[in-house]
């Protein structure tokens, strides 16, 4: 009597084969990245204003970027180092649309393909955001509209996919406290405009929604590290 040929069985150690190790390294480095790289050149520029001082709470986040030297309805806008926030969006928003695809491959289904193009729409969007500041520029030659865009879809985008990883937890084997903690800074991003339009300074109302898929970006990365150095002892 024949047996049955046998059915391969996949191992842990093959579920952490060294290329799959390298991608989640380079996944959670992108993302922690994308954070820091934001954030550090956000500190760095806004010490640079050089006409008066920015102000975290009142002024729009894209002013740092703008070329625009002058009074802009009201505003004075003074950034000579916008270069360096123009890149620093440029190159997050590059790393958390890779990484994003990076995540999608360890997913199925409509999770896999909302992570690959919610990540892929926020990189596009914080290009716009770069490549068109805000400033009188935008309103004399048209793009406006390109601004607009490219800020409410990198908020939009960048907090929804927050929202799925969160959801996708147990597929890419996130404790649950983080998981959970995805969700709700996600949910408070996307919630956050609406919510708080009209009452809530401009610049303190735009960094609730951006610095809440920042933080995940940030937790999520260092998770990622920290798990696959812990597989790799």
């Amino acid at each position: 009597m024949s047996l049955p040929p046998a059915v391969p069985v996949t191992s842990s150690s093959s579920m952490s084969s060294p290329s799959a190790s390298r991608r989640a390294r380079w996944v959670g480095g992108a993302l922690a990245g994308a954070a820091v790289i934001s954030v550090a050149a956000e500190a760095v520029v806004a010490s640079a204003w050089d006409r008066r001082s920015y102000s975290y709470v009142n002024d729009y986040v894209n002013f740092l970027g703008s070329r625009f030297t002058g009074v802009f309805e009201g505003i004075e806008i003074s950034s000579p180092l916008w270069w360096v926030m123009s890149a620093a969006w440029v190159v997050s928003g590059a790393l958390i649309a890779t990484a994003s695809i990076g995540l999608s491959r360890r997913l199925t289904g409509w999770r896999r393909r909302t992570t690959a193009t919610l990540g892929l729409a926020q990189g596009v969007a914080l290009v716009l955001f770069a490549v068109f500041p805000l400033g009188p520029q935008p309103l004399s030659n048209g793009t406006l509209p390109l601004y607009l865009f490219g800020a409410f879809v990198s908020i939009i985008a960048g907090n929804a996919l927050a929202v799925v990883t969160g959801l996708s937890g147990r597929a890419l084997r996130l404790p649950r406290g983080l998981a959970i903690g995805s969700i709700v800074s996600g949910a408070i991003g996307l919630l956050n405009i609406p919510a708080t339009y009209g009452w809530v300074p401009t610049g303190a109302a735009e960094r609730i929604s951006l610095y809440s898929y920042l933080l995940w970006a940030f937790l999520l990365g260092l998770h990622m590290l920290a798990a696959r150095r812990s597989t790799e002892r």
